[in-house]
């Protein structure tokens, strides 16, 4: 016997094996499927509204300090500027609405989120 012949029998004792038991590579494989809860899809879009919305808002409070053009600009160079914003809007407007819609809106989504995880993972 050559070591040729080996791997050729065990390739062999395999496919008799699953033909044997009418199984194929996919059902070797085996998911297991949940259902996701209604909270996800909440959470998306409680982080897409606040999302845009924050961006409008933060994009306003910039403008109103450096102009539109470059508000513009800073837009895309000098996108931590917005990360500011809702904060100079607190501070020096006493503004609060923009933290509430930026931040709010973060940690509403991400409650959400948690229920979701927790109520699709239990079952």
């Amino acid at each position: 016997m050559t070591d040729d012949k080996y791997p050729i029998e065990v390739k062999e004792v395999e496919a008799e094996r699953i033909n044997g038991k009418d199984e194929t590579l996919r059902s070797q494989f085996k998911f297991q499927s949940f259902r996701l809860s209604p909270f996800f899809g909440i959470s998306i879009i409680v982080y897409i509204i606040t999302a845009f919305w924050g961006l409008v808002i933060c994009f306003d409070v910039v403008k109103e300090i450096v102009g539109g053009f470059l508000a513009f600009i800073s837009l895309i160079f000098f996108p931590f500027l917005l990360t500011l914003a809702p904060w100079y809007a607190l501070l020096v407007n006493h503004n609060f609405y923009p933290l509430l819609i930026v931040y709010g809106g973060g940690v509403l989504g991400s409650i959400c989120f948690k229920i979701g995880m927790r109520s699709t993972l239990r079952k």
